[in-house]
């Protein structure tokens, strides 16, 4: 099953790119898409984003792109994002979606 905070490879337009799944493990099990925020290697000063390491490399999740997918397009698991990274995702979303 998909899980929150599980990274992935996601298929888009024909090119494989990393992602980390946001939506709730609620949500996940029970719908045919989940919510992703995608991992990019270019590191810039933005709001919303939370660094991370990866194989080696510096690298952001950039929480200002959320997209839903169809689970279809996640081809590859990668593996699960360290607890320091869930809290601070988890700070982040609750700031953009404050009500």
């Amino acid at each position: 099953m998909v899980k929150r905070f599980m990274v992935y490879e996601m298929e888009d337009a024909g090119v494989q790119k990393p992602c980390v799944v946001v939506s709730p493990n609620e949500l996940n099990a029970v719908l045919p898409y989940v919510m992703v925020a995608p991992i990019t290697g270019r590191v810039r000063a933005l709001p919303y984003r939370v660094m991370i390491e990866m194989k080696g490399r510096d690298g952001q999740i950039a929480l200002e792109k959320l997209r839903t997918v169809s689970k279809t397009a996640l081809v590859r698991k990668i593996g699960v994002l360290p607890e320091t990274s869930h809290q601070e995702i988890s700070h982040i979303l609750s700031q953009m979606f404050a009500l």
